[in-house]
């Protein structure tokens, strides 16, 4: 059942055209190692609440795009532990299983030529990442249905979140004017990479700069025929396989070459707009980050699992098994699983990557 919002939306525009969400699910990154693992990652984790990151993907999307027109693309690898996982949600998501990994843009394409070749070319792709945080499920989805809106344009829409803080892990969205008016929609300037943290205060203070959350509403003609112009060799490729048909698809990805929808698209086209958005955001790229989106308790711990503090503050504790006890510390993060421990101090969590080079040189097995 449609909410209130997208009904008035559908009352507005009587020639709605069809939209398709594209989640992706086909990432095994180990940031949140120890717990996250290459046959575990992030997004099929329950790391708030009961459900995991890919269920809650969906789930929040069904007000406004019903499960039917929700596909999930994911690896052969993960395809069984998705499936289940969306079994539990709704019978109806379709799950896509890409022959290889090659980032994200032979993905979005070959999604694109799916929903025109099954609906047409007037159709909406909207391209959500499987594995970030949200709280405010409100504002996302009027967010979500603004971008679908400036989509049925003709236009080419990312998501931009609006910066609470100077962060240096995030690439920045560029805009001419400080997005002052929350129901607009602006014109993209540049995308900048990660920057240092004094760059990242100057994006800040100036206003006009917004976090890029990888988020997109795509006018799927639009795309294909900007993709013909800017990276053409990829997209003809799928222009010319029959996107129903697994071997056709198989041929396609193993011709192509691997990139980012951002850098074979977005950087380059002159149709790139971005809607700038505040639902409470976090790509999920630390623990920190968990820490800092999730309820906390009055000693400002967030705890999961069974656990004894004692004179702690500001910690993150996480287990899965086992008891954990914890006396006296402060802003500390302890993560147990059954066969790894990871303790650090809570605003040094970004160098588990460094942990994680040296258990694959020790314990590969345990990544």
């Amino acid at each position: 059942r449609l909410n209130n919002d997208y009904q008035t939306f559908l009352l507005k525009d009587d020639l709605l055209m069809k939209t398709i969400a594209l989640i992706l699910a086909g990432g095994s990154g180990t940031r949140l190692w120890p717990l996250s693992r290459r046959n575990m990652p992030k997004q099929l984790l329950s790391l708030v609440g009961e459900n995991t990151l890919l269920q809650e993907t969906c789930r929040r999307l069904i007000p406004i795009i019903p499960p039917q027109d929700q596909w999930i693309i994911t690896s052969e690898e993960h395809y069984q532990q998705v499936s289940e996982q969306i079994s539990v949600l709704h019978d109806s998501i379709k799950v896509l299983v890409e022959p290889e990994g090659k980032n994200t843009a032979p993905a979005i394409f070959w999604a694109a030529r799916l929903g025109q070749e099954l609906h047409n070319e007037e159709t909406v792709l909207l391209v959500l990442p499987s594995d970030h945080l949200i709280t405010n499920e409100k504002e996302f989805q009027k967010d979500i249905i603004r971008g679908i809106a400036k989509a049925q344009e003709g236009c080419l829409v990312t998501f931009g979140i609006k910066p609470t803080h100077p962060a240096t892990g995030y690439g920045y969205i560029e805009i001419e004017a400080k997005a002052q008016n929350p129901e607009q929609a602006y014109p993209v300037k540049a995308f900048i990479e990660k920057p240092n943290r004094e760059r990242a205060s100057q994006y800040l203070e100036n206003g006009n700069y917004l976090w890029n959350s990888g988020m997109f509403a795509f006018h799927t003609g639009t795309l294909i025929s900007d993709g013909l112009a800017l990276c053409e060799k990829m997209v003809r490729l799928f222009v010319n396989c029959n996107p129903c048909d697994a071997l056709s698809i198989e041929k396609a990805y193993h011709q192509v070459q691997s990139q980012s929808i951002d850098y074979a698209i977005m950087e380059k086209t002159k149709n790139a707009w971005v809607v700038p958005a505040n639902f409470g955001w976090s790509d999920v790229g630390s623990w920190q980050s968990i820490f800092e989106l999730c309820p906390r308790d009055d000693s400002g711990n967030m705890l999961r699992g069974q656990n004894v503090i004692i004179d702690s503050n500001n910690c993150l504790i996480y287990g899965t098994d086992r008891l954990i006890a914890a006396v006296g510390m402060e802003a500390t993060a302890i993560i147990d699983t059954p066969d790894a421990l990871m303790v650090c101090p809570l605003n040094q969590t970004q160098r588990v990557k460094e942990i994680v080079d040296e258990v694959k040189k020790q314990s590969p097995t345990l990544l």
